[in-house]
């Protein structure tokens, strides 16, 4: 009891300070004088609910969580857990941002596990609400008092946390993959595909390409054991399956997967396994389940598979597509960014000179932000892709001998690799120091002339 003594101290204390006796309170407040004398007089004194708290706290004019700390104890009133007031209580202190008090209570509350089921549909509601920093320390709280460590609840918390953690720092990102990824096989389907692509996109990021495939593969899986399940006649979707949030159509998952498969196997390099997987999501009409938004899903595959395929034909030293190149990213400006990282890296690889694409195409990376036609890519993907970039040019410009322009493209590759916290772009740096002396004492004219800018 007490932290309720305290609670009533507090009150009292503060009508005595503002001149307020029960009538001038309860006129105020519009809780009746007779409900105060029980919260304050009676013995025992009557339970505070959460409304009550908040409405004399209203008509106090002070702080919104002005007694949250000791509100506890009315959650908790004679050592019992009352959920009318604790789950109201946990939802101000997550809107307030109190999360020493929401661990607080429900460490408390889940002495008695029976209540982590409640914990858990907390969390779902908070995070179906879009609230997702609010959500976190009631997964967290899930996930350390879930007795079965195969169960679904404590995959979908691990999933939850997941999404929540996910940022702009490749390290933390790659962080919450490691602790969530032995969860993935238990979630319940559109959930899974849903992780097995984020999962995916973030290892494409980070550069771990071997780890990418074998998402691919499971996305893969996953997505046309749906697509049987749904053609059956039979088949029934539950009302209540979890769904990812935004849903996509299940085309979506299915081509991606695909578009991961060739990403994949073109970043290591494998590129005659590549070819034969640039036509499977090129096309993808004949999908027997499809709605508008699928459609656009199917429009926007034709464009990826085009984009790499001509990736694939400059990697492979086929130059002669530059043309078509260059009317693809003029065609699709969304994809212009990434365009201009694979040219440059193919002409690294096969010493072409592609100084005028550059003069035309270039642009920094502000100027690109602003003016990126629908935000199709996040900021995040942006900047990692522009980090890649600057390293790429780093080097072309290199073994040209064009020293300012190399190391401008150094530093501006270290700075985008310090924000983003990105390991990848770290060792690309690093690999820098293998390059040979740009330039032998007295050679420096021998360098040619940088492009127009």
């Amino acid at each position: 009891m007490e932290k309720s003594f305290k609670l009533r101290s507090a009150i009292e204390k503060e009508m005595a300070a503002q001149g307020h006796n029960f009538s001038t309170l309860s006129e105020k407040s519009g809780i009746n004088r007779g409900v105060f004398s029980a919260i304050l007089n009676s013995t025992p004194p009557k339970p505070v609910s959460f409304h009550q708290l908040a409405t004399i706290t209203e008509a106090l004019s002070m702080p919104p969580d002005w007694l949250f700390d000791e509100y506890v104890g009315e959650c908790f009133y004679d050592g019992k857990p009352n959920r009318r007031r604790i789950e109201p209580f946990l939802l101000a202190c997550s809107e307030l941002g109190r999360t020493d008090l929401v661990r607080h209570v429900l460490e408390r509350l889940l002495e008695d596990l029976k209540y982590v089921p409640f914990v858990f549909e907390t969390a779902e509601s908070l995070f179906m609400d879009g609230k997702f920093a609010q959500a976190v320390p009631f997964y967290e709280v899930a996930v350390e008092h879930e007795k079965h460590q195969h169960s679904v609840r404590l995959s979908v918390s691990q999933y939850r946390l997941f999404r929540a953690r996910l940022s702009e720092d490749g390290e933390e990102n790659l962080k919450a993959a490691v602790q969530f990824e032995p969860f993935r096989g238990s979630l319940p389907v559109w959930l899974k595909l849903d992780a097995l692509l984020r999962l995916g996109n973030l290892y494409y990021e980070l550069g771990k390409y071997a780890e990418m495939e074998v998402l691919a593969d499971e996305l893969f899986e996953a997505a046309s054991k749906r697509y049987d399940e749904m053609r059956d006649p039979n088949f029934e979707e539950s009302a209540n399956e979890l769904k990812p949030i935004p849903l996509k159509p299940l085309v979506f998952y299915y081509g991606s997967a695909l578009l991961h498969k060739h990403l994949s196997l073109i970043e290591q390099e494998r590129y005659e396994e590549a070819r034969l997987y640039g036509a499977k999501y090129a096309d993808l009409s004949d999908f027997a389940i499809m709605d508008d938004e699928g459609l656009e899903e199917v429009a926007n595959f034709k464009i990826f598979a085009l984009g790499n395929t001509l990736d694939l034909e400059l990697m492979l030293g086929n130059f002669s597509v530059l043309p078509q190149y260059a009317a693809y990213m003029d065609e699709y400006p969304n994809e212009a960014l990434l365009c201009l990282v694979n040219l440059v890296r193919a002409a690294n690889r096969h010493g072409a000179d592609v100084d005028d694409l550059l003069s035309e195409r270039y642009r920094s990376l502000d100027h690109y932000l602003e003016q990126r036609p629908d935000n199709y890519y996040p900021s995040s993907v942006v900047r990692s892709t522009f980090a890649s970039l600057h390293y790429h040019l780093a080097v072309y410009h290199h073994r040209r001998g064009r020293r300012d322009y190399s190391a401008a493209h150094v530093r501006e590759c270290w700075k985008l690799s310090q924000e983003l916290n990105n390991q990848q772009h770290f060792r690309q740096l690093a690999s820098l120091l293998s390059l040979p002396p740009m330039f032998n004492p007295g050679d420096e004219s021998q360098a040619d002339e940088p492009p127009n800018r």
